[in-house]
């Protein structure tokens, strides 16, 4: 394909060309209320295919199954306990992913040859619209090549996936900025497979069960690898408590160096800083915008400043923990 087609959501054809395009077996990036997912027919093996092609994704890694409506999940689940059917009646459309078993016609190439199928209802209106009109569900992982920062704006797919997809919806920024909670509802009691901006105190007040003490997903979901969510610039985690004393000693001399900070001033040794909030939920829905510029301010390394480590910062550590991994 000799360029990435970009489409306003908000001119008229717009959602249609997309489905259209969809329709035809090829790719296009779409907007959700987390991050822009790369989306493919789900029910086109080569479209599949293709995505893992252009995010250059090892193949047996899942994908999540994007619906339009929350009827749709008995298509794909062999089982639907209660406890599916209450946080969907709470959560969706929104940003939590339920991990079901799934039915023996489902591909093994979506699951990565789980026994479970990952599924959501995303909340953004263009990308509802264009499953819709597509008449199918889709299959959307980050628009972002694997591994890498997952992008919130139509211009960072445009950066980092220009060429290898064939169109990108824009649908403005993503209003979360970080990936979907993932429950996992396999087992005899829900858990949390990836932490997101619904936290488990959250799933445990809807349900009216706790989940502390309760052993982790044993399987493979989205995002759950050690190096995730990487800038392309080397990135280093400091915490809050020790950054500023940390920081000068481990700032290279004479390196171009990136600070993403919340509390402690960056002195002298920083080339860009940026700063984020103090609220778990502002912050996580800035963080990938912040890496994402500091990736194209042409530095040496990356420090962050870590935020406080409590249960309302978990999906935020999550990430940065992937993300300073080497």
């Amino acid at each position: 394909m000799p360029h990435t087609l970009k489409l306003d959501a908000t001119q008229s054809g717009a959602i249609e060309h997309a489905a259209n395009l969809l329709r035809r077996g090829q790719l296009v990036a779409l907007p959700t209320e987390t991050v822009y997912g790369l989306a493919g027919d789900a029910a086109n093996p080569r479209a599949v295919k293709k995505i893992f092609e252009a995010k250059q994704r090892p193949l047996g890694h899942p994908l999540i199954v994007h619906l339009s409506d929350p009827r749709r999940i008995e298509q794909w689940a062999s089982k639907v306990p209660e406890t599916a059917w209450k946080l969907i009646e709470e959560y969706w459309p929104g940003p939590l992913t339920l991990l079901l078993p799934k039915k023996d016609s489902v591909s093994d190439f979506i699951t990565g040859g789980q026994p479970g199928i990952a599924l959501r209802m995303p909340a953004h209106r263009a990308t509802l619209e264009t499953i819709k009109l597509l008449g199918r569900d889709i299959v959307a992982p980050s628009a972002n090549p694997y591994g890498r920062v997952s992008p919130t704006s139509a211009e960072h797919v445009i950066n980092a996936m220009s060429g290898r997809i064939d169109a990108v919806l824009d649908g403005g920024h993503c209003t979360v900025g970080i990936e979907s909670t993932i429950v996992d509802l396999t087992g005899e009691r829900p858990s949390i497979a990836r932490p997101g901006q619904i936290s488990q105190r959250d799933i445990e007040q809807c349900l009216g069960i706790s989940l502390s003490g309760k052993s982790p997903s044993q399987q493979a979901v989205p995002g759950n690898v050690k190096r995730h969510y990487q800038p392309n610039t080397p990135t280093i985690g400091l915490p809050a408590g020790d950054f500023s004393e940390q920081f000068p000693r481990r700032a290279p001399k004479g390196a171009r160096i990136g600070v993403i900070w919340w509390q402690s001033v960056p002195g002298p040794e920083a080339t860009e800083s940026t700063r984020l909030a103090a609220d778990p939920d502002e912050y996580a829905r800035m963080l990938y915008t912040a890496m994402h510029s500091m990736d194209q301010a042409a530095l040496d390394y990356l420090f962050i400043e870590l935020p406080p480590e409590t249960d309302r910062w978990m999906a935020v550590h999550d990430r940065l923990r992937r993300a300073c991994s080497r």
